[in-house]
């Protein structure tokens, strides 16, 4: 699914107004220049409109993977574990008050355990300090929403929520009357904040009168979010425009043992029968009482460990799978949902065998799969009572339409005999549900997994290890063609004179047939930082230009690459608790920097065409001559690197060229079976100095926009150290 973007770009068109444009009533713009032919350009390009191959409606996505403590910092609950069980260091008690941890009697059997505060004084209670590897902050006159549920043992009084600093200064605060309550109650009330801080401030919550206060579930939630997401991290996502999310990891899935593998059902909430537990309860909102019926609540949902750092980084589930499928559907993206084949990580704990949920191993992960689709796509009308079951859930959680989700990836970066052993039962089980439920399982595709390195594709003719594996697999009877044993998965890490090398990587490959497949590109990034010829700034806009030279290959050919994402989304913008340095985005608790390799994920995103047109190249002797990487001079990449398609919807023609050498590049572009003649949206993004990075600072790479004229054949200047995408309108 693509998201359909309209003639207005994100951002400004300088000179143009979007009201003028072609698409609203034929009229040309005000253009800033024009695009003239040269009389001695350095290369032609040439295509005709009409010829070409597709390109994958879905080729341009984004992987969000729970590293960095990128979830944490996303969530719009304030708050990193509202039950306080992993992170009760962060809670401590205010004056004589002492603050213990129960074991039993919790609001919800899945996650048991909350806190109890005797107070011994009145004005005395509970702070909870905002400070490590994401400091609590507020903005002003912003709202935020305080909740917890409490229990009174002989309280009755009121409550203040207060947001402090150590001197005393008040950013925001509310008081609410409590009764005493024997049962489980859950409160709510809005605060705004006077002013804004983003270090050493905390929240504090204390009581008037003594008695003993029973506190689980707390969260602090900013209202400046969507779909329980920050805003300015929701709007850094959507403008990306996504065709697909692929989540929640990477290693995340794997784990290092059961307990720290991600466990999707676990996220929304299971109990001891194998579904999300329900809880009912009254809700007080400012004075007024309503009871409430929910499924799934973030209380009910029970952590596991994230693999990157140990016991001490839990997966909260604060976010978990449904919050993800609401995120995908709000930007108008497919959900790629991945999940554990049975075993544990394979370069950390040598994969490892999974006892599985109910102790029957690999069948356990089979059927949480299975459910995974019943849950996301689901008719609660179904005669199948599986699938009507899931279904229900979803419902019960807010969201009575199916989700949208075509594909599966079972198991991350996995290979080997066992794995593959594990992955076609898998594949069988699927089949079979086919044939039992086709109107749920027909819908849904699986991918399969390789090692992490670009050594482990298909080049030159020869198969990475999930192409061998399903080569053995058909030869045995089990398929009639390679493309039945599902999407396979590529991931590489490599540094950035890699991407210029592997910008043809998929020209060779088989297509169509009984021996072709589709793949998936779903991790790759220039992230080698250990290579002594990577820049020394992480993000270096030369690391950028080289994924987009490579990207040109992937669009290229994607009628073989399916869905492609860069790796990973998010890193914390300080360095201090990355466990993972170089990332498209780098977060700090109240915005985010948006690196040069962002840019260029949006301009390739936003200018996708469905149709690559086969494009000649010529004149270009001075061209073919190669430059001297910077960083490496025993290496040399193209001058230029290019793609043509064409929007299928519009019959817009679309140009992207890229520039990584010192020298500018004159280029004509002709376009057979195209009326040339109007305008071209054009976006560039340029700077001479490929050692420049965008920082919290200064943004030394960003889009820009312009409306140029066209008449004919087109001629344009690819820059020194540029990324353009030119996009003739037609008319």
């Amino acid at each position: 699914m693509k998201k359909m973007m309209g003639s207005c770009l994100a951002g400004v068109l300088l000179a143009s107004a979007c009201s003028c444009l072609v698409g609203c009533g034929g009229e040309i713009p005000p253009l800033d220049g024009k695009l003239k032919e040269f009389e001695n350009p350095a290369v032609t390009l040439r295509a005709n409109a009409d010829e070409g191959k597709e390109i994958s409606d879905s080729l341009y996505g984004l992987f969000l993977e729970d590293i960095n403590y990128a979830t944490y910092a996303m969530d719009d609950n304030l708050i990193l574990n509202s039950t306080g069980k992993f992170e009760q260091t962060r809670w401590s008690a205010v004056g004589s008050a002492e603050l213990n941890w129960e074991e039993t009697g919790s609001i919800s059997a899945v996650n048991p355990g909350y806190l109890e505060l005797s107070v011994y004084d009145a004005g005395t209670g509970i702070k909870y300090n905002g400070d490590g590897y994401y400091p609590l902050a507020v903005v002003k006159d912003t709202k935020y929403r305080f909740s917890t549920f409490l229990r009174t043992d002989g309280f009755t009084g009121n409550m203040k929520i207060a947001v402090k600093n150590a001197s005393g200064k008040v950013f925001a605060e509310k008081t609410v009357e409590i009764a005493e309550q024997e049962e489980w109650v859950k409160y709510s009330t809005e605060l705004t904040a006077l002013d804004s801080a983003d270090k050493n401030i905390y929240l504090e919550i204390t009581f008037d009168e003594v008695g003993v206060v029973h506190l689980d579930g707390m969260a602090f939630e900013t209202l400046d979010s969507t779909v329980g997401i920050k805003n300015y991290f929701y709007n850094a996502i959507n403008d990306l425009n996504p065709s697909f999310i692929r989540f929640p990891g990477g290693c995340v899935i794997e784990g290092k043992n059961m307990d720290g593998a991600y466990d999707w059902k676990n996220s929304i909430g299971v109990d001891g029968s194998g579904k999300p537990e329900k809880l009912t309860y009254n809700l007080i909102k400012d004075g007024e009482t309503t009871q409430v019926t929910t499924t799934g609540e973030p209380i009910t949902r029970t952590a596991n460990m994230n693999i990157w750092v140990g016991v001490s980084y839990d997966m909260s589930y604060q976010l978990g799978f449904y919050d993800y499928f609401l995120l995908c559907e709000s930007v108008g993206a497919s959900a790629i949902p991945i999940v554990n084949c049975g075993m544990a990580c394979m370069i950390q704990s040598n994969g490892a065998d999974f006892a599985g949920r109910n102790g029957n191993g690999v069948d356990d992960y089979i059927q949480d799969a299975l459910d995974l689709v019943a849950f996301a796509k689901g008719s609660v009308d179904s005669a199948d009572a599986n699938e009507a079951a899931w279904a229900q859930v979803r419902a019960d959680m807010g969201h009575p339409e199916p989700f949208e989700m075509d594909y599966l990836g079972i198991g991350n970066e996995q290979w080997g005999n066992k794995y593959f052993g594990y992955y076609q039962r898998f594949v069988e089980a699927f089949k079979a549900a086919r044939g039992t439920n086709p109107e749920l399982y027909n819908g849904v595709e699986l991918i399969v997994g390789n090692g992490p390195s670009i050594t482990d594709v298909e080049r030159n003719g020869t198969g990475g290890t999930a192409k061998r594996a399903a080569e053995v697999y058909k030869n045995a009877g089990r398929i009639s063609s390679l493309s039945e044993y599902g999407v396979h998965d590529h991931h590489y890490y490599m540094n950035y004179s890699e991407f210029f090398q592997y910008a043809n990587l998929y020209d060779g490959y088989t297509r169509g047939g009984d021996m072709g497949y589709d793949v998936f590109v779903g991790e790759y990034s220039a992230n080698q930082i250990s290579n002594p010829y990577f820049p020394s700034a992480k993000n270096a806009w030369i690391t950028a230009l080289a994924e987009a030279a490579y990207m040109t290959g992937l669009e290229r050919n994607g009628d073989v690459v399916k869905l492609a994402a860069y790796a990973p989304m998010f890193g914390n913008a300080t360095d201090s608790f990355n466990q993972w340095q170089v990332d498209m985005m780098y977060y700090t608790n109240t915005e985010l920097v948006l690196s040069a390799n962002y840019y260029v994920q949006q301009l390739f995103a936003q200018n996708a065409g469905d149709f690559a047109l086969t494009t000649e190249r010529e004149n270009a002797t001075w061209f073919d001559s190669q430059f001297k990487l910077v960083y490496n001079s025993q290496q040399t990449a193209d001058k230029l690197y290019y793609v043509m398609s064409k929007d299928s919807a519009t019959g817009d023609v679309i140009i992207k060229l890229v520039n990584a050498s010192g020298e500018n590049v004159d280029v004509n572009i002709s376009i057979d079976a195209m009326k040339m003649k109007g305008y071209a949206e054009v976006v560039k993004l340029q700077n001479g100095d490929t050692t420049a990075f965008n920082s919290l600072t200064e943004k030394k790479i960003t889009p820009q926009y312009l409306n140029l004229g066209v008449d004919g054949v087109i001629g344009y200047t690819a820059e020194a150290g540029s990324v353009t995408s030119i996009r003739v309108k037609a008319k």
